[in-house]
């Protein structure tokens, strides 16, 4: 590879983020602070420094930011793009060098490699997961991790990283923080008008880089409602599923004790089969003593494949309105102080922290469903919690378990009720 040369002027703080000397470090900024511009040279000094064979990662939320953001901002630091093939998702050097450019939307994607360093752009908008997983893949090698981003939400970004640096529980971790107005090519007096434009969360956020609750939120969880771990003598244990492959597939472990809900354990993985996932929750209910589960009853032909699993599952049936409704259920749990999470359920904790409805547009009207990702945990609690209605219709004179079994029983009633024929309709059985 030739050599390149170039002058790069960098301002103060982005000097200091560049020279961070821990394994992970994230450069935590306003818009347009020149974050992805530190980040793209970052990058190209750790590809000319890395020895032959050595493998580095580009890696941005989605396919979308890659091509449109982050790989441009990289070859036009660094052009080599006559190495780079993108049907591999490479750029392949002559000798041997390799710099896999990958999105984080598959999370499981980023498996299967021995990396000796990470650009992450935008990491603010990756899940739990991949940050578990970019660690496991620079383990072997002790390679760096550089993260550029905006604070999108208080997720595992805040939970996971920021606090653990700021708090100086973990000596691996550096953080770097700027505004906007730090980038001296930043045109001041837009960051005023924003400012007064603006409510101070969404300006400490998206021109401060200050780690803000973000607008819209679905569910307003409060520090009193983050627990650690402890005894539980239960009413009933819970169990939600939501399927998955592609998309992460979740099991949340709730328990209902002394009138009050407890997020108790989890699991989110994605690429299971559904007898992975059968697996994996029958490890929960051995572990938390499950009464019963729930899923998405869209899924009939997999509540089908857990019979004979030692699993009882009933489907979540979704009446009209059936979202809004079971969030409005939760939200007041939540309001009334009847609903705590267990702090270790960090993907629990990282979706109530980016669950949201559609932010609101100009003559246009704004849903009043959330946005459909960050929603499996979310939707696998639903599935539960709003199954469980059954105690508060009939009366505290009935224990949980006879409660719910009355109710169930009334609903197959209707629903066979239900499937009684039309009048003028009939079965053919055979002939």
């Amino acid at each position: 590879m030739e050599t390149i040369n170039k002058e790069v002027n960098l301002h103060d703080k982005q000097f200091q983020a560049y020279n961070f000397d821990t394994q992970y470090g994230a450069a935590i900024a306003g818009v347009q602070s020149g974050k992805t511009f530190l980040g793209a040279y970052w990058a190209g000094m750790q590809m000319i420094k890395m020895g032959k064979n050595g493998q580095g990662l580009i890696v941005a939320p989605t396919v979308k930011i890659l091509q449109q953001a982050t790989l441009p901002k990289f070859f036009k630091e660094f052009p080599v793009q006559r190495f780079f093939k993108e049907q591999k998702g490479q750029i392949l050097f002559p000798d041997g060098r390799i710099i896999w450019i990958r999105s984080a939307d598959n999370p499981y994607g980023l498996e299967s490699m021995t990396l000796d360093w990470v650009w992450g752009d935008e990491a603010g908008n990756f899940s739990l997961l991949v940050w578990t997983i970019l660690r496991s893949r620079t383990a072997i090698r002790k390679g760096k991790i550089l993260f550029t981003t905006t604070p999108y939400n208080m997720g595992w970004l805040y939970q996971d990283f920021y606090l653990p640096w700021k708090e100086g529980k973990d000596k691996d971790l550096s953080v770097f923080t700027w505004a906007s107005v730090d980038n001296p090519y930043f045109p001041k007096d837009f960051f005023e008008k924003e400012k007064a434009r603006l409510r101070p969360e969404e300006f400490n956020r998206r021109y401060l880089g200050e780690f803000t609750r973000m607008a819209g939120l679905v569910y307003q969880l409060h520090n009193n409602h983050i627990i650690q771990p402890k005894e539980l003598k239960a009413d009933i244990t819970l169990g939600g599923i939501d399927w998955g492959y592609t998309n992460p597939a979740a099991l949340i472990i709730i328990k209902y004790s002394d009138g009050a809900w407890y997020i108790v354990d989890e699991w989110y993985e994605i690429g299971k089969t559904t007898r992975e996932i059968i697996e994996a929750a029958m490890k929960l209910q051995n572990k938390w003593g499950v009464n019963r589960w729930y899923a998405d009853s869209a899924n009939p032909e997999k509540i089908a494949e857990t019979m004979g699993s030692g699993l009882y599952v009933l489907p979540y049936e979704k009446e009209k309105d059936a979202i809004t409704a079971g969030i409005s259920l939760i939200q007041q749990e939540i309001n009334e102080n009847r609903f705590f999470v267990f702090n270790t359920c960090k993907n629990a904790l990282t979706e109530f922290e980016s669950y949201h409805y559609p932010e609101e547009t100009e003559g246009r009207p704004v849903k009043d469903l959330p946005e459909p990702y960050n929603n499996h945990i979310m939707d696998a609690m639903r599935y539960a919690i709003h199954s469980y209605r059954p105690i508060r219709k009939y009366g505290a004179n009935l224990s949980p378990n006879q409660a719910e079994e009355l109710f169930f029983l009334r609903h197959m009633r209707m629903k066979e009720k239900r499937k009684k024929k039309t009048p003028g309709m009939f079965r053919m059985t055979g002939y």
